[in-house]
């Protein structure tokens, strides 16, 4: 079951995330997704990685990307063009998460069983707290009629070229990521 309520006098919901330790172990807690975390508290996150289905076959070419610009207005990573993606909530598996941020941010509806799961990887924070990712990748149609995106997270979607995305991505990522998207671009 999945933890949503209406917050009182405004017109978005209130999301609830659910509480980890570094190894994954559920701790139990749920907390409102920008509650503040405390040290050694971690969350479930998921990234899609989106390679055009008209892309070469790998080892073929260099495939193409579809990639988000995130909003100017959002609180981390404004403007940097990235992967889509978003908090795991309460009750939620990854795989739904997923699918869900797809449909949310991008308007994009996707078959369950096409997408997999690349790696999983944990994002250590300054505080003492983190993410517990799952990197989905799969293969996605361009929508005809182009991208109906959500203008709150959103403020551009383009396709680029596997560098291109490559080098957007790693201005704030590290090499742990780095050698993750460069075997999805060799398998996927």
């Amino acid at each position: 079951m999945t933890l949503s309520a209406k917050k009182w006098g405004c017109d978005h919901f209130m999301e609830y995330i659910d509480i980890y330790t570094r190894d994954g172990i559920p701790t139990g807690k749920i907390k409102e997704k920008h509650e503040a975390k405390l040290p050694g508290e971690y969350y479930r996150h998921v990234l899609i990685i989106m390679k055009t289905v008209d892309s070469p076959m790998p080892g073929e070419g260099e495939g193409m990307y579809i990639v988000q610009q995130r909003s100017l207005k959002t609180r981390y990573y404004a403007g940097k063009w990235d992967m889509t993606g978003g908090g795991v909530r309460s009750g939620e598996a990854p795989d739904q998460a997923a699918i869900r941020e797809l449909s949310e941010e991008l308007g994009i509806v996707v078959n369950p069983q096409d997408m997999k799961l690349a790696f999983d990887y944990i994002k250590d924070w300054d505080d003492g707290t983190g993410l517990l990712a799952s990197v989905f990748m799969i293969r996605v149609e361009i929508p005809k009629g182009g991208f109906s995106f959500n203008h709150y997270e959103v403020n551009d979607v383009k396709i680029m070229p596997f560098h291109e995305f490559y080098t957007h991505v790693m201005d704030h990522n590290d090499e742990e990521m780095g050698r993750g998207l460069k075997e999805i671009e060799q398998t996927l």
